[in-house]
């Protein structure tokens, strides 16, 4: 099994209308459609919203096969929270099986469009614009002491170690196959503590490369974002505006038909 497939958040360079947006522009968008899927409280407003997503996909010029592929891990979150959400229905709710599905179905698919949505953020957004547009929409909280820059390069780091993080493991894991190890075999405890010899070598790859990053930081004399300039600086272009109403008008048109049709 390889790990790097499961790579979430890594940048597909594609010439598309999304991935020329301005990032916060993206990202407010993102809130938008975030919270709209969060008031969806039946079935045809989620199918609403996953129209609204294969809208963002195709607009994005991916394709679902490469979106679903580098969300693997979400489809096996999903996966739980349909199992706990049936579980739960069935022993604390209504002892009513068809019930039990139907909620966890429901709930399930909403934690999906939902993070498919956040993905599709690193993936239309190189890491260096995304963390320049998180710390632009963060910059008016710095008078309350919000430290903007800092966050923004915190997300930015955390983005970019995600590939790097699950190719060491792929690694590591290729090399425990080659010396015999058996991690597809067995019952679920002993596949679990077969992972453990993987976990304990890819924790010791991530403190080591953060210590080199810091030292790295600290040998070219970062002191935060003060002074500190931008090699292309954003621009927010009429598309950007274009795209921002159009996502605002979606969102109350479907509040408006959830309110008026009671979706």
């Amino acid at each position: 099994m390889s790990f790097a497939s499961l790579s979430m958040g890594q940048y597909v360079p594609v010439a598309s209308a999304i991935h020329a947006l301005d990032p916060r522009a993206k990202l407010l968008a993102l809130l938008v459609l975030m919270g709209v899927v969060f008031v969806s409280t039946s079935p045809w407003a989620l199918a609403c919203c996953l129209l609204l997503l294969g809208a963002c996909i195709r607009g994005a010029g991916l394709s679902w096969r490469l979106v679903l592929s580098s969300s693997r891990p979400i489809l096996y979150l999903a996966l739980f929270t349909f199992v706990f959400n049936v579980v739960a229905h069935f022993f604390w709710g209504e002892a009513l099986l068809s019930d039990a599905l139907a909620e966890g179905t429901f709930f399930s698919l909403r934690l999906t469009i939902l993070m498919l949505f956040a993905l599709l953020l690193p993936l239309t957004t190189a890491p260096l614009e995304l963390s320049d547009g998180l710390e632009a929409l963060l910059l008016p909280f710095a008078r309350w002491g919000v430290p903007a820059h800092e966050c923004a390069m915190m997300i930015g780091i955390a983005l970019r170690f995600i590939p790097l993080l699950m190719e060491e493991m792929d690694r590591i894991v290729k090399a425990q196959l080659s010396r015999g190890a058996r991690l597809d075999q067995g019952g679920l405890l002993r596949r679990v503590m077969a992972f453990f010899p993987i976990l304990i070598p890819l924790f010791v790859i991530i403190f080591r490369r953060a210590d080199e990053l810091a030292l790295a930081m600290e040998a070219r004399g970062y002191r935060g974002g003060k002074g500190r300039t931008r090699r292309r600086p954003l621009q927010w272009k009429k598309n950007d505006t274009r795209a921002t109403i159009l996502v605002m008008s979606v969102a109350v048109l479907f509040l408006s038909l959830r309110r008026w049709l009671r979706l």
